[in-house]
């Protein structure tokens, strides 16, 4: 191969990856959390899960979570009265989406803690075998859009700054497994949510704030 043309074809592989990387940034990977900075103009919390009847611990949540802007930023807030935080803590759930088992995510969420600490979790569901055990945590309700699902994996973020006045983001990848064993037999995950709880040693109310929830498959 002549010099000139091995300049021309170093010339087009260079060409080739430029408009790659370019039309990868004009079009980034979708974020797959519904309304996932409370921007709804009717409702701020459409496809959000506030309300946990079949939860013990959780039974007055739907209470406690409300549509805030904080430093510009639309967001929701977490606000305890007293006795709350020491105890159960409050939290919101998305909606839950469709999972690809074996796919790896990018998941994160902005947070301003300022009177509590918070936990961060991204979770994958399976259908639950036993539909008719009592419903809890790990296990929730068939809706209309999914059977009873049981929790069959886990993904925490790093902790957020405990009691922040500032906006912060927390962020992980997580692999989705492409099976699960569930009451001995294989599955494979099936929904994927995003969940922030609160909490705090402490017999005060208070209050945390959260918006932009993000779930981006990168792999």
């Amino acid at each position: 191969m002549t010099r000139c043309k091995w300049f021309t074809l170093k010339c087009a592989i260079f060409c080739l990856a430029f408009a790659a990387v370019a039309i990868s940034a004009a079009h980034p990977q979708a974020n797959l959390i519904p309304n996932p900075g409370f921007t709804d103009a009717k409702n701020p919390l459409l496809g959000w899960r506030t309300d946990f009847p079949t939860e013990a611990w959780y039974v007055k949540n739907v209470e406690y979570v409300k549509p805030a802007n904080m430093n510009g930023k639309p967001c929701i807030v977490i606000e305890l009265p007293p006795g709350i935080a020491g105890n159960q803590g409050g939290k919101i759930e998305s909606a839950l989406v469709k999972a690809e088992p074996g796919a790896t995510y990018r998941v994160e969420i902005d947070c301003m803690t300022w009177d509590f600490s918070a936990k961060l979790h991204a979770e994958a569901w399976t259908h639950d075998p036993k539909p008719d055990q009592k419903r809890n945590i790990f296990r929730i309700p068939a809706a209309e859009d999914h059977p009873a699902l049981f929790m069959c994996y886990r993904a925490q973020f790093p902790d957020p700054p405990a009691n922040s006045k500032k906006w912060s983001t927390a962020s992980r990848e997580f692999t989705v497994p492409e099976t699960v064993t569930v009451a001995g037999e294989e599955q494979k995950p099936e929904f994927i949510s995003l969940k922030a709880v609160v909490y705090a040693a402490t017999p005060n109310g208070g209050k945390s704030f959260f918006t932009n929830f993000r779930l981006i498959r990168v792999k």
